[in-house]
């Protein structure tokens, strides 16, 4: 017969295998490892490191906070570590195991909560008391006092009181809990006519350090969220709820009261604007939204979206999107799009793109990344890993051209104005490309190009399409030689030339004429010129001057953009409000006046525009002082744009006498106060009234 095996309980294995994990956790941990030692009258230094020499492990503290040359006496037998610190240190200190160290920091002290009572009315309960500081017993305002199943919450008064309306919670418990920076949690709770005290609740103590008040730091957070509200951040910032949705009147008239910035909402739904702690799914505010943490989805708003952590999906603004962190997905909005992380995706402004470390595109007038493995595409792209060139060319039909490259040899935009300098064959244009470089050594590289410009010869009716292969030869440190063939297309509407001016497609001359409007060339050309090279510098440290205040006066001077106007005159009073450290908003009103220069040979007879222009809009500073801003508004005309002359000589007026207008523009403010800079202006509701312009004003600032 076979042997019989003997089985063992699988309750006892477990015990014993219990009792093994146990032992050796015990094993493991620093504090429980137990000593014996006996010191009188020696300094504190010697103790700590022969504890630490017989315990295996280091300690760390701050050697400002421990007196190490004080004197101690101290005798243990057998005795744990930890005990054996509370006592040398008499409970000041507490302690924490990183791997083979133990961090010794002060104690954070303990809340205490006295005098609560709860009360039954009408299905609701409301709670008080007062909080106390456990230790020296003085009571504390701006104590949150909190339920963290109703999302209910309060502040305490200067007495340390506080009253807290609840829902019914039915047949379970109410526990509340109050929060203090520096202090420990605690929370006590309501069974019944039973009041049981539990304490701190939480494993751990310490303060979470991560973006989550950030926002509230920035110009846009001070402006819109309330004190109560950033106190209460402080006081809990590392507890976070989740519900299904929320609807907000303005940030603190929420759904959630002024517990909206701890909770993360699948929808939510801001009526004016809203301050949450986050969104996993769909948020729509009328004006703003603003999330303490992270952003899911879409977001859209009318003006504004704030988010203090990471972007993952579609971010829609009418003005501005900013994230305090990485975007992955796709930012867009009027003005601009601001990500102080990585920008995994699209950032799509009509202004102003900027992001940390670009590895996605950026499509705006102007485009900044400290680093950059993607691509901007705009007039201007700051990269500061990129570089930047500045070149004189000639080619087939213009001998003067000047062209600003900026951004990487991966990936460069290319800003371009020509003209060809000619008493009888003048011809102008302006344009953008893009472009990139095959880099054989730092001396010789291989630029290829394409290049889309208007082009002027006697009208702005032309359009230029370029394709180029450089060669670009270094001659020195900042200096280099190019040339080499361009492929062109040229189409031009008009049925005969303009005199004195280029004649690219062969139109005859006037009074001749051609049977249709739509004329094109292609050729295969040539380009040569010089550059300067050069790289832009690191970021400069932003400035913050999110709380001030500018009050300014500037005088206006340019030309208009088509006939029949031309000088145009004026001068404006603004003032602005700086949002961030790049971020300023502007309003301003002001007076123009566009001449009329070269007055038709016709009964329609143009009016010299007088017009007081009303404009909102926003700066983006590149450093500290070069800024690009964009400004919308209205025209409030002060006369008729045109006037008819009946064959009676009676004269009438026609036109319509306001307008919307728009103004990109770029400048220069002196720490002095001056400021220089250029503008376009743009009449929408008049198609002959566009106007550049040269900007010279003076700001002050109203307050420190």
């Amino acid at each position: 017969m076979p042997k019989s095996k003997t089985r063992v309980p699988n309750t006892f294995i477990a015990l014993i295998v219990m009792f093994c994990l146990f032992e050796q956790a015990d094993a493991q941990s620093l504090l429980y490892k137990k000593l014996s030692i006996s010191f009188n009258h020696e300094q504190l230094g010697k103790i700590l490191d022969t504890i630490a020499h017989r315990g295996g492990f280091y300690f760390s503290y701050n050697g400002k906070l421990i007196a190490k040359d004080s004197v101690v006496s101290i005798t243990a037998n057998n005795e744990k570590i930890e005990t054996l610190l509370n006592r040398i240190f008499q409970n000041k200190y507490q302690f924490e195991e990183r791997g083979n160290y133990l961090i010794i920091t002060p104690a954070t002290p303990h809340l205490s909560l006295i005098n609560t009572d709860i009360n039954n009315e009408n299905n609701n309960y409301w709670v008080s008391g007062y909080v106390m500081d456990q230790t020296a017993g003085t009571r504390l305002i701006n104590v949150s006092v909190y339920e963290k199943e109703q999302l209910l919450s309060t502040l305490t008064d200067s007495n340390g009181y506080f009253k807290l309306k609840l829902r019914s919670p039915g047949s379970g418990s109410i526990a509340i809990t109050a929060s203090k920076l520096f202090y420990k949690d605690t929370t006590v709770r309501f069974l019944q006519t039973v009041l049981v005290d539990i304490g701190n609740d939480r494993s751990s103590f310490g303060r979470s350090n991560s973006y989550g008040n950030r926002v509230e730091g920035t110009g846009i957070g001070k402006l819109f969220i309330s004190t109560r509200q950033k106190i209460q951040s402080m006081n809990i910032p590392d507890f976070f709820a989740k519900r299904p949705f929320q609807i907000s009147l303005t940030p603190g008239l929420s759904s959630h009261r002024m517990f909206s910035a701890q909770v993360v909402n699948k929808f939510s739904l801001n009526l004016v604007g809203g301050y949450t702690a986050g969104v996993n799914g769909l948020e729509i505010g009328g004006l703003f939204n603003i999330n303490k943490i992270d952003t899911r989805y879409l977001q859209l708003a009318g003006i504004f979206n704030l988010v203090g952590g990471k972007v993952s999906g579609i971010q829609i603004a009418g003005v501005d999107n900013t994230a305090l962190d990485t975007v992955k997905g796709v930012q867009m909005a009027g003005f601009v799009n601001h990500a102080e992380g990585t920008v995994y995706g699209l950032q799509f402004a009509a202004l102003h793109n900027s992001a940390q470390n670009l590895k996605g595109v950026q499509l705006g007038l102007v485009n900044i990344a400290d680093t950059s493995a993607g691509a901007s595409i705009g007039l201007f792209n700051i990269i500061r890993n990129g570089f930047y060139k500045i070149s004189w060319s000639a080619n087939n039909f213009e001998n003067t051209n000047l062209s600003i490259k900026t951004g990487t040899h991966s990936f460069y935009s290319n800003l371009l104005f020509g003209s060809n300098i000619s008493a009888d064959r003048k011809m102008y244009s302006f344009g953008l490309g893009i472009g990139h470089d095959f880099l054989f050594s730092k001396a010789v590289y291989l630029s290829t190009e394409t290049d889309f410009q208007f082009a002027n010869t006697g009208l702005w009716n032309a359009q230029w399409s370029q394709a180029k292969l450089e060669l670009n030869l270094r001659v020195g440190n900042h200096l280099s030689i190019f040339a080499g063939p361009t492929l062109n297309h040229f189409a031009q509407s008009g049925s005969y030339r303009i005199e004195g001016y280029q004649n690219v497609v062969n139109l005859p001359d006037y009074p001749e004429h051609t049977q249709t409007d739509h004329h094109t060339k292609n050729w295969l050309g040539w380009e040569a010129g010089l550059a300067f090279n050069s790289v832009f510098n690191q970021r400069l440290k932003t400035v913050d001057r999110s709380q001030s205040w500018f009050l300014g006066a500037a005088l206006i001077a340019g030309a208009g953009w088509d006939r029949p106007y031309g000088l145009v005159t004026g001068g404006e009073l603004f003032t602005q409000k700086d949002l961030s450290g790049h971020l300023t908003g502007t309003f301003s009103i002001g007076y123009s006046n566009n001449s009329v220069v070269d007055q038709p040979q016709s009964a329609i007879s143009f009016n010299a525009y007088q017009a007081i222009p009303i404009k909102a809009g926003i700066r983006i500073y590149a450093g500290k002082n070069l800024y690009f801003g964009g400004e919308l508004g209205e025209a409030i005309g002060l006369n008729q744009t045109l006037s008819i002359i009946s064959p009676n000589t009676q004269r009438t007026d026609y036109g319509a006498k306001n307008s919307f207008l728009y103004a990109p523009s770029a400048g220069y403010s002196f720490t002095n106060g001056i400021e220089a800079g250029i503008r376009f202006e743009d009449y929408v509701n008049f198609g002959y009234i566009k106007q550049f312009a040269f900007r010279l004003g003076y700001r002050f600032r109203l307050n420190k």
